[in-house]
């Protein structure tokens, strides 16, 4: 496979190998060797890295990387990474290419992860591990129906624990392209893996132990907003993945007026506003009111509330303006997106 060179190359420092992952990656999902494209990495975290758009354009593939960290052994360490990629038609198409082969998936990454993993330990650990140590398996990817759903999913909800040992489904969005209408979130191929640095840890720790986590549980269970209203203005927009309007409280400390401003100005106003962008990710700017949702003039009263990046700094409130918004894509956002949804 053409991807093995990379990872075999990247391995030699665990922690560069978990820093590439995202490209690496990239380069899997397309079965592209290092030379078929540039490949542009973007960094974010939280609301950063949700509003971080991957692309494909001539010669580069964009992509966007976050990297999840959990406290373990006395100090922080890589769990886990978020990818936001293209897949094989998109790339094709946008950059008049004829990449074929197998198709690969989130899995197939972990799984190399997991080969790398097992090739660093000395022959008494691995004595050891094979003997006494419970083992890792990759079941096949969870698809989420949208990229809000995928966007706050914590990784920790899709690892099974067993006697045997842990089962490790990735969680991903996988969103056919179309050539027609080329929409910024069509053509995608989103992952969540796991890092070389977590997967050493368990084969040289938690395989002998009977823990149900791979690590630390990452997200703690949100139970309330930490705010239910912004003081810092909202945004009206059209959100194409779910085919409907939301106005989007600012409810985060973190939050100021310019700040809000500034995360508006990215959206789309209408449908009318993204076609005119030619359907890409951000916009001229969505309708921005210096009240919040339920003060403004200029839209209805919500029907329901997605919390997202819940007691944070970022937190935002998405909300409904009617029912059934957006149909199943909407339903999908609202029964599994949020960190916790409200209905009104």
């Amino acid at each position: 496979m053409v991807i093995a060179p990379i990872l075999m190359a990247a391995a030699a420092a665990v922690s560069n190998y978990d820093a590439g992952l995202c490209e690496a990656a990239q380069r899997l999902l397309a079965n592209a060797d290092q030379d078929s494209f540039e490949i542009e990495v973007l960094a974010g975290e939280g609301n950063g890295f949700h509003v971080i758009q991957m692309d494909a354009q001539p010669g580069t593939v964009t992509i966007a990387t976050t990297m999840g960290f959990v406290e373990a052994d006395g100090q922080a360490i890589p769990a886990w990474v978020g990818c936001k990629m293209v897949n094989r038609d998109r790339v094709n198409d946008v950059l008049e290419m004829q990449l074929s082969g197998e198709s690969n998936s989130c899995r197939t990454l972990n799984e190399h992860t997991y080969a790398l993993t097992l090739q660093s330990l000395n022959a008494d650990e691995r004595r050891r591990y094979e003997a006494e140590g419970r083992k890792l398996f990759f079941s096949k990817d969870y698809v989420a129906a949208s990229g809000a759903e995928w966007l706050p999913s914590p990784v920790d909800d899709f690892i099974r624990s067993a006697a045997i040992g842990l089962t490790i489904t990735a969680p991903s969005v996988q969103v056919p392209w179309d050539s027609e209408t080329r929409e910024f979130y069509q053509g995608t191929h989103h992952c969540k893996l796991i890092t070389l640095t977590a997967m050493q840890r368990w084969v040289r720790q938690g395989a002998f132990t009977d823990t149900s986590e791979l690590f630390p549980r990452t997200v703690p269970a949100c139970t309330e907003p930490a705010s239910l209203t912004s003081m810092v203005g909202s945004c009206r927009f059209w959100f194409a993945p779910a085919k409907s309007m939301f106005c989007q409280d600012y409810s985060g400390s973190g939050w100021v007026e310019e700040s809000a401003r500034d995360e508006c100005s990215k959206r789309h106003a209408s449908p009318e506003a993204l076609a005119a962008a030619e359907s890409r990710y951000e916009g001229v700017g969505g309708v921005y009111d210096s009240q919040s949702c339920t003060a403004r003039t200029d839209s209805p009263n919500p029907v329901g509330t997605c919390v997202f990046h819940c007691k944070a700094d970022d937190e935002t409130l998405w909300h409904t303006l009617e029912p059934d918004a957006g149909g199943p894509a909407g339903a999908a956002m609202m029964s599994r997106a949020c960190d916790l949804y409200l209905e009104r």
